[in-house]
């Protein structure tokens, strides 16, 4: 289900194979959807972002979006807004709102095993639209390729897996402008080994 909804996203609004997708340029050109940094979002409400109840805005924690070093996890928490979007709006409709503040306390007070699995599928939405499997294979197979000529060429011991995927997650993670571990869970969660031997 998350599979198709990111790929149905990404047909109906990313026009280019390329990467980095663009996503808060692409949400704002063809949905209308707009980025507000908030104060102290992350502090008050343990959230880096939301988005609204409306779908119009998505709320991200000032901080975080006014210092460049967070830049890649605020991207992530922009795609992860979208997965609730994509994945939950039925389910946000059907909750009334009153405010902006009962949303969040919606959200903060959800069940632990709601939460986790409604965070769960925002977070594999956000995975799958930033980091494209077909992209991910070719990125993969070029700095494998290169990591294992130089590992024979130093006569170094075999690298197991798990090795290889934090030696190539942090290579080709800057490609898809997301972090390592991003790049480290698709990489097991689509089983890349398995799709190039």
């Amino acid at each position: 289900m998350v599979r198709e909804a990111a790929e149905e996203f990404r047909r109906s609004y990313v026009f280019s194979d390329g990467i980095p997708v663009g996503i808060e340029l692409i949400i704002q050109q063809t949905m209308g959807i707009q980025t507000i940094p908030m104060e102290n979002l992350q502090l008050d409400c343990d959230m880096e972002g939301y988005i609204s109840r409306d779908f119009r805005y998505i709320y991200v924690d000032k901080r975080l979006y006014d210092d460049d070093n967070y830049y890649k996890r605020v991207r992530f928490t922009i795609a992860h807004e979208i997965g609730h979007l994509v994945l939950h709006r039925s389910k946000i409709e059907m909750m009334k709102f009153n405010s902006e503040d009962e949303w969040k306390n919606f959200r903060i007070k959800l069940e632990n095993d709601s939460l986790i699995w409604f965070e769960w599928q925002a977070n594999e939405f956000a995975g799958r639209l930033l980091v494209p499997l077909d992209q991910l294979v070719i990125a993969f197979k070029e700095a494998r390729t290169e990591i294992l000529k130089k590992n024979i060429s130093w006569n170094a011991p075999k690298i197991d897996d798990e090795d290889l995927f934090s030696m190539i997650a942090p290579i080709i993670a800057p490609k898809f402008d997301v972090s390592p571990i991003v790049i480290e869970k698709r990489i097991t969660k689509e089983k890349i080994i398995n799709l190039i031997h």
